[in-house]
């Protein structure tokens, strides 16, 4: 139901509390306007459930709901129907609240921002064109630091590419030809010729955001565990109710039709989860679906994104190896030089380490940033050249054999090397490994103590996220995952009857996200993370999934109490009616003390925030 709807049908049910209330104090007739009002403001109502049990053959505890007001006003309980109405639509706004997606901002942020011009090579020459001009077949040139603006191979050149959008990867992918290239990837170093296969709406970019929007679009409705119950009441209420007109007449009947069963449960329930979601919030959690909450009760897996989830997105050096007689310091020094002046991980992770270091630099002559995978720069007559093994390769540098046995080293840990020479001969190499966040141990600890099953779900390569689980003892890995394959990886653990939590950062994880039953970000995540993350921890710490356990743990068992608080009223006034006659007047009785005690219990948590704290 719209939001704008309830709100205008909240002030239409306040408007027949007001003539009810005037009606029994001023002027009698006003009541009969009340309930006049009240019976048009409710029949759309009965007519879709009652639709619903004549189209779908099931029954809602809403149908008994309308009955029930029905039969107050019947009764003569005007102003009390208008107030159950008004609690009914305030539920009602609770509930919409609860349904808050972004399908734009999911859209608006996968759509392929296309440059204005490119150049093309036509019969040998470099031409500018429009955009708007390109068509599949044409070769489009690009250089360092131009995004990508269509899928295809390349041709021609070779270059270093961050796409970590799509793949999730930390590192930048070296790229030459006949390697295939994505669409809002960035072109790092280097010259390529592309040859274009996909643009516009049919790159892999786009096809994310078009999946996104289905998916969306298509999300079946999770009913709230309490109202499943509430449903399951509605043919007991309604045969005892028909049973009591039978033998005890039209006064039992609605006595029994009010006695809140279900409306209990329907109004507790909600409030239960709203108590959860603000002692979320209370500990740093931002909980946009509260369904999330329950579901989270029945995960039995955790699956992590690497990059950016469990690792930071940048790297750390973690050692220097020295050919020949070259000082470690030197050697850093060298390449922190060549890197001064870019802004990739792997960079950003030798600048941090030549600070932390303490090494003073002054900047270069002068940079080249070469045709290939690495950087060459002049500085006080020396060539310092920095890069992959490739890009050592492309400048006529040798790889002594120690090294070469450094690299299969690293290769069996998971970690990368990026060369350094001067003058032409290699003077060593910096070992880079990725960076765990500071609290990963330990969650994965606590999670395993819950007796989760825990995996990572990454972009990345096989090797480096397997060496990472095993550093973290995580149990199950799927690498070298595409975007659209995250997706179908959840959807696998799913269909072997798992409950899935997946946690994860980028815009890579985005589709992921949509699918599995619990999703979970990080605050500084992509905006379409965050977006589509019906959880997000917002202290940026890992340790707050436990506390997010912990709480869905506190909401199952609120719930349970309070269902069973809900079921006691109604079973007294039911055997009161067959067996002491109690009419309307026992029946609001109890239905208000059913009410209030439930509601109590569902407010419980917040009591406890409000409590003075015994710390000094």
């Amino acid at each position: 139901m719209p939001r704008n709807l309830i709100n205008r049908r909240i002030g239409r049910a306040l408007l027949t509390v007001k003539l009810a209330l005037l009606g029994a104090v001023v002027y009698p007739p006003l009541s009969w306007v009340s309930a006049a009002s009240l019976l048009a403001l409710m029949w759309p109502l009965f007519r879709r459930n009652f639709r619903i049990l004549l189209e779908e053959r099931r029954f809602k505890y809403r149908l008994v709901a309308t009955l029930s007001i029905f039969s107050s006003l019947a009764a003569g309980y005007y102003v009390v129907s208008s107030l159950i109405v008004v609690v009914v639509f305030s539920a009602f706004k609770l509930a919409a609240r609860t349904e808050a997606y972004s399908q734009a901002a999911m859209m608006n942020t996968f759509a392929l921002q296309p440059p204005t011009t490119v150049w093309i090579q036509v019969a040998g020459m470099e031409t500018e064109v429009s955009f708007a001009e390109v068509q599949v077949g044409d070769i489009i040139i690009l250089s360092a630091g131009q995004t990508i603006p269509v899928d295809g191979h390349i041709t021609e050149g070779a270059a270093t590419i961050d796409q970590h959008v799509l793949t999730g990867e930390a590192q930048p992918v070296e790229k030459t030809l006949d390697d295939t290239v994505f669409a809002n990837t960035l072109v790092l170093t280097g010259k390529i010729y592309v040859q274009v296969e996909q643009t516009g709406n049919d790159t892999a970019a786009a096809q994310i955001g078009n999946i996104l929007c289905n998916m969306t679009a298509q999300r079946l409705e999770h009913e709230a565990r309490s109202e499943q119950l509430a449903d399951k009441l509605t043919l007991p209420v309604l045969a005892a109710s028909g049973l009591a007109m039978v033998t005890i007449g039209p006064a039992g009947a609605a006595a029994i039709m009010n006695s809140g069963f279900g409306s209990t449960l329907f109004f507790s329930g909600p409030l239960s989860m709203l108590s959860h979601l603000n002692l979320a919030s209370h500990h740093g959690i931002l909980i946009k679906d509260g369904r999330s909450l329950e579901k989270l009760h029945s995960v039995d897996t955790v699956v992590f994104d690497k990059t950016g989830t469990l690792t930071l997105e940048q790297p750390e050096v973690s050692s220097i190896h020295c050919c020949a007689d070259w000082p470690e310091a030197e050697v850093l020094t060298f390449a922190a030089l060549a890197e001064h002046r870019q802004t990739h991980p792997v960079a950003n992770a030798i600048l941090a380490a030549a600070e932390w270091h303490g090494l003073e630099m002054t900047p270069p002559d002068d940079a080249a940033y070469t045709v290939g995978f690495g950087v060459q720069v002049n500085h006080q007559g020396n060539t310092l050249q920095v890069g992959s093994q490739r890009f050592m390769q492309q400048v006529g540098v040798e790889i002594p054999a120690t090294l070469e046995e450094v690299k299969v080293n690293c290769q069996t840990s998971g970690n990368s090397l990026i060369f350094v020479a001067v003058n032409g001969q290699l003077a060593g190499a910096l070992e880079l490994q990725a960076q765990l966040r500071p609290d990963t141990v330990e969650l994965v600890n606590k999670l395993h103590q819950r007796g989760l099953k825990l995996c990572i779900l990454s972009g990345d390569h096989r090797q480096p996220t397997e060496h990472l689980a095993r550093r973290l003892g995580i149990d199950d890995v799927f690498a070298e995952v595409l975007p659209e394959g995250k997706a179908d990886k959840i959807r696998e653990l799913q269909e072997a009857g798992r409950t899935v939590c997946f946690v994860g950062d980028g815009i890579n994880d985005a589709i992921a996200l949509q699918q599995a039953d619990v999703s979970v970000s990080l605050r500084g995540a992509t905006s379409v993370a965050t977006d589509s993350a019906q959880i997000v921890l917002m202290n940026q710490s890992l340790q707050q999934l436990d506390q997010l356990f912990e709480i869905a743990d506190g909401f199952n068992k609120n719930l349970n109490q309070t269902m069973r608080i809900a079921y006691i009223p109604g079973s007294v006034l039911i055997g009161g009616v067959f067996l002491f006659h109690f009419g309307m007047t026992a029946a609001l009785v109890l239905y208000g003390s059913g009410v209030t005690a439930a509601m109590s219990k569902a407010l419980s948590p917040l009591r406890q925030l409000s409590k003075p704290s015994n710390k000094p």
